[in-house]
């Protein structure tokens, strides 16, 4: 795809923003996304303070320890479904605003509440970059074992001591890229075994954040609602969910972009049918409540624990596209996949007009199975990967690692490299308290 080249603006280059926005005659970039394009049809790029080659990469690591090549990974194995099972949420928690880093635990998601259509919206120009503070806190898994510290008196004990794996579900998507043989950006994972458990984080200074001048987020503002004042304007409600597939157990983070309430429902004839209503109420007592909180914190976290439930209530995803293109399936069935999140809003827009006949709303529970179905050969090659992966960093000094993929050299095979930095850095109460009492023997496999 040709991509128009001009020259770069240096305010931009020092300091990852430009006061002069869309009206700057110079280019915010440091080199155009693979697809080039957003689904509104704009540009993506990404900004030099965050996104760096495969280089630049690799100067926080040190020597090889191993390689993981696609051939290595077995073929299909038709005895073998891979499918996900006992799903279950176990913590959740907002980010909010400030400055300093604070989460509120358990938090909650914005309502789906569509304003009067038709409606004209603004594109969101630089809507999605953060400042590197503000990032650092949304790739960090510390929030996630922030949220976890003070929820796991509510959580079945023996949810983390089983656990094998707990990851983002970004980070998921991109080893299932890699397995499918699409690697679109050098990317960068450190890994770390806590006790049998390996945990995945995205290195923090080797992901890129981009600039989108789409209608994605304004379209999330003038839809999605906070009832609790205390929640407006918070950056992202982030949940976590524990579940088998493929006889191991993974604790996934995601971001949610909503949920419904009952009222809403309605329209989606026969999708909640089996929904329990007495806990959708509680859920929306939830919502509502302006609850008593304790304050803590942890790892330079500040938390704010509500004394209000986990909301039940069904999630959705949000998309935008203009009118006549679709989101990209093979992106967002992935997304919608790993984090059991069946109900898929999309908004089409005639030039930033959204009208009630270009939103579409969709139960993908059977999307889903289908999917699974499809691609249990590449859900197959994901499992034998992180088996690969931990089999390798349990038998590694300190019990960590960096998993290294670099674009246009070897896009079939994975780096395992020593790990320079300090990792985690979970403090040993805090590993007490989620996984118990050490035991003897915690080196395992798959």
């Amino acid at each position: 795809m040709n991509v128009e080249i001009t020259k770069p603006c240096h305010t931009w280059k020092r300091q990852g923003k430009c006061w002069r926005g869309a009206n700057c005659k110079f280019s915010h970039s440091f080199e155009p996304n693979t697809d080039g394009c957003d689904a509104d049809g704009r540009k993506i790029f990404y900004p030099t303070g965050t996104a760096r080659t495969s280089a630049q990469l690799s100067r926080n690591i040190s020597a090889a320890i191993a390689t993981v090549s696609l051939s290595s990974l077995e073929a299909y194995d038709a005895e073998n479904f891979i499918t996900i099972t006992g799903f279950k949420y176990v913590a959740s928690y907002n980010i909010l605003n400030g400055k300093s880093i604070t989460i509120m635990v358990p938090g909650s998601p914005p309502k789906w509440s569509p304003p009067a259509l038709p409606i004209t919206l603004q594109p969101g120009i630089g809507s999605k970059l953060t400042d590197k503070e503000a990032y650092q806190t949304q790739v960090s898994m510390n929030p996630l074992f922030a949220a976890l510290s003070v929820s796991i008196a509510h959580t079945d004990i023996h949810t983390l001591p089983s656990t094998d794996l707990i990851i983002d579900r970004n980070v998921l998507r991109k080893l299932l890229d890699f397995v499918g043989g699409k690697v679109d950006q050098p990317w960068e994972l450190n890994i770390e075994m806590v006790r049998n458990t390996m945990v995945f984080e995205k290195n923090e200074q080797g992901v890129a954040r981009y600039s989108s001048q789409g209608y994605g987020i304004p379209f999330e503002r003038a839809f999605l609602r906070y009832e609790d004042d205390s929640l407006k304007g918070t950056s992202g409600h982030y949940r976590m969910a524990a579940y088998e597939i493929g006889g191991m157990k993974w604790m996934v983070r995601f971001e949610v972009d909503g949920c419904y309430d009952v009222r809403s429902t309605k329209d989606l004839t026969g999708s909640f049918q089996s929904l329990d209503l007495d806990q959708t109420r509680y859920g929306l007592q939830a919502l509502n409540i302006n609850p008593n909180v304790k304050e803590s914190s942890y790892q330079g976290i500040q938390i704010v624990k509500s004394e209000i439930e986990m909301c039940t209530l069904p999630m959705i995803e949000v998309k935008t596209a203009k009118v006549g293109k679709s989101p990209t399936r093979a992106k967002w069935m992935p997304q919608l996949y790993f984090s059991q999140v069946k109900h898929l809003i999309i908004a089409n827009h005639n030039g930033g007009v959204f009208e009630k006949s270009y939103i579409t709303e969709s139960d993908k529970s059977e999307d889903m199975r289908k999917w699974e179905g499809a691609n249990q050969g590449k859900l197959q090659k994901l499992l034998q990967l992180i088996s690969a992966i931990k089999n390798t960093v349990n038998k590694t000094e300190g019990r960590k690692a960096v998993v290294l993929c670099k674009k246009n050299e070897k896009k079939d095979e994975i780096l395992i490299l020593e790990q320079k930095g300090k990792g985690l850095k979970l403090e040993e109460g805090v590993i007490e308290q989620l996984w118990g009492p050490p035991v003897t023997n915690v080196i395992g496999s798959f």
